[in-house]
């Protein structure tokens, strides 16, 4: 090296400098003495390449002292983590560390809050005001913000200024107040998840380097080990308080079996062999010596059963003395309804028939369902019965009498009735279900053909029964329904005819704007006998070019004159009928169809053809007002 030249070579006051510049050196001397010395070098007119050497060594020695200390702090925080079991003592210990190790005038943590994003102070050293201490910096604001949402280190040498920095005005007032020029921060990760930020802040400008941000980063990785360590013991704590739990429940249950066991023995083979109700109270009230009553969830008493000595069945139910036990009847979220149990007033009983008594009620759900599949499949089959007897090719009359008889099914030998029924905003299943019920009630059956429900009633009026379907079922949807009747029938062959018509009817009515309402295909008339089908635009079609004008001019002269045609044809055409049932002179109805030649511009609907659309057009109009059907009904 330079500093080992030849003496002679020198200056004499050179080379005593450069001796104490070689002392200071080997004595690792404090900067500001280094300096004077070199200084003093400098006058003495010491080569310039001894004293650059000098300064890199001391620069070497610096360094190589730096990374001692951040060794000796990364292996004291280090051991922080198997020594101290308090989060905030081991986070405090490392922005202490942080703050002696970049000598710096304040360290602190931040971490996320989970449900806003934002960073939250948690520990802090060497801060002066308590703003700053319980700052919460919104995501993408300031330092912290920047840091959280990118996942990466930021530093600024003036944070009141830097351009780069979204600043909120609460953190900004806070971190003037505790007087803070730059920042520095990094962030601190659970895997790939920025959980917080670790800060190192300065009160006057400073560049932060590279190598200070790297040791932030290596303490900012020591408190994320802290802060999962935490995490994880916390699961722990929770796991064992919920197995300790589980495990007392396990053994309460456990003890609960055990008590009830000889009652399950019994109770089970009775699911198994499909007891009837009765039966299955009066076992239970015989193994809990009292009375047992299954009420259903309407209130309905199901079954009781009683042994002798226990209260009577109205005592029970009243249970005015409040003694009784009672266990609901469950299956998964659905309520039956409650099994209750009571024992006379001598003998009260015990805890431990409580659990029999919900063991039983178990029993009595699994037995109640059974009962409702056994139920379903009746009612599928009964569905299947009513497809097929309407399928396109015509079924065995036998067989389906044979299925019919089989069933329970009495419907078909007797007068009844066809409803097909449509609900565009019902779905199908929900229809066919609620058709179901309606016709089991009414004594008849319920399927699909085409995709349509289709009710098989008994009785011979079909206009009634189509208005009940239809008032029914749109309680129960709570949509519009459409029914249309047809009937009486009593034969497989007049069954599928009379569906045939009941199908037609359901079509006119929607196409007669009448969709929610519930006829009888003869109350259509002639419409409902020549038309095979009808669509709405058609309908409204015929009105407007048959009707349309004498309408508009009845509504503005309040005129009769649609009314008077009705009745006109309806009389055949004779004049003095038609003035009889308007209650006018004959005179009047003459002017009258005058008029109705004025306001058409011609006379055509006189001549036969143009009769013949005329009365379609009024009937068409006449179904299309539920109030003058059904008053023609009641005549």
């Amino acid at each position: 090296m330079s500093l080992t030249a030849d003496p002679a070579a020198r200056p004499a006051g050179a080379s005593h400098v450069l001796s104490a510049v070689l002392q200071a050196l080997a004595d690792e001397a404090p900067a500001d003495e280094l300096g004077d010395l070199l200084a003093a070098a400098e006058r003495a007119d010491a080569p310039a390449a001894a004293r650059a050497d000098a300064r890199r060594i001391r620069a070497l020695l610096e360094h190589r002292a730096l990374r001692e200390r951040e060794a000796q702090v990364l292996y004291e925080t280090a051991r922080d983590l198997t020594s101290l079991r308090d989060v905030d003592a081991v986070l405090t210990a490392i922005v202490d560390r942080s703050r002696r190790l970049l000598a710096c005038d304040s360290t602190y943590i931040a971490l996320v809050d989970a449900d806003t994003g934002d960073a939250v102070m948690r520990v802090t050293s060497g801060t002066r005001t308590a703003g700053i201490r319980s700052v919460r910096q919104p995501a993408g604001f300031g330092v912290g913000g920047h840091v959280i949402a990118t996942g990466r280190p930021v530093a600024t040498a003036n944070y009141h200024t830097d351009p780069r920095l979204r600043r909120d005005p609460h953190v900004a007032s806070a971190v003037a107040d505790d007087g803070i020029a730059s920042i520095a921060g990094v962030p601190i990760k659970s895997g790939r998840e920025v959980i917080g930020a670790l800060f190192a802040a300065n009160r006057r400008e400073r560049t932060f380097e590279q190598a200070e941000i790297a040791v932030l980063t290596s303490l900012a990785a020591h408190a994320a080990i802290v802060l999962e360590n935490a995490r994880l013991f916390e699961r722990v704590q929770q796991s064992s308080a919920q197995l300790r739990e589980a495990n007392g429940r396990l053994r309460a249950q456990r003890e609960a079996l055990e008590r009830a066991s000889r009652a399950h023995e019994q109770l089970m083979p009775m699911a198994l062999t499909r007891v009837g109700l009765p039966e299955f109270v009066s076992t239970l009230a015989r193994i809990l010596h009292g009375t047992v009553a299954l009420v259903a969830s309407s209130g309905q008493v199901l079954a009781v059963g009683s042994t002798p000595g226990g209260p009577a069945p109205e005592e029970l139910l009243a249970d005015r003395r409040g003694v009784a036990r009672s266990a609901p009847v469950r299956a998964g979220s659905e309520n039956f309804g409650r099994l209750v149990f009571a024992r006379s007033a001598a003998t009260p009983a015990p805890d431990t028939d409580a659990r029999t008594l919900e063991r039983a009620a178990q029993t009595a759900a699994l037995l109640l369902l059974m009962q409702r599949r056994t139920s379903i499949v009746e009612l599928e089959l009964r569905a299947e019965l009513v497809a097929d007897l309407l399928a396109d090719s015509p079924p065995d009359p036998a067989v389906l009498r044979r299925r019919a008889e089989r069933l329970g099914v009495t419907v078909l030998d007797r007068p009844h009735t066809v409803i097909a029924l449509t609900a565009p905003d019902v779905p199908r299943r929900t229809l066919l279900d609620a058709a179901t019920e309606f016709a089991a009630e009414a004594g008849g059956i319920a399927g699909e053909h085409a995709a349509q429900a289709v009710l098989l009633l008994p009785g011979t009026d079909p206009g009634q029964a189509a208005r009940n379907a239809a008032a029914r079922l749109r309680a129960t949807t709570g949509c519009a329904v459409t029914a249309g009747g047809a009937g009486p029938g009593a034969s497989v062959g007049e069954t599928r005819r009379l569906h045939r018509l009941a199908t037609r009817c359901q079509r006119l009515l929607a196409a007669l704007g009448r969709a929610g309402a519930g006829a009888g295909i003869g109350e259509l008339g002639v419409i409902g006998s020549v038309l095979e089908d009808a669509a709405p635009e058609h309908v409204h079609g015929l009105l407007e070019h048959t009707l349309g004008p004498l309408l508009r001019y009845d509504r503005e002269h309040r005129a009769q004159l649609v009314e008077t045609l009705h009745h006109f044809f309806a009389r055949g055409q004779h004049a003095q009928s038609t003035a009889a049932d308007l209650g006018v002179h004959v005179n009047t109805v003459y002017q009258r169809l005058d008029r109705i030649d004025q306001v058409l511009d011609h006379a055509r609907w006189r001549m036969p053809q143009g009769a013949l659309d005329m009365q379609m057009a009024l009937q068409f109009h006449r179904s299309m007002q539920p109030q003058l059907l059904d008053a023609q009904a009641a005549r």
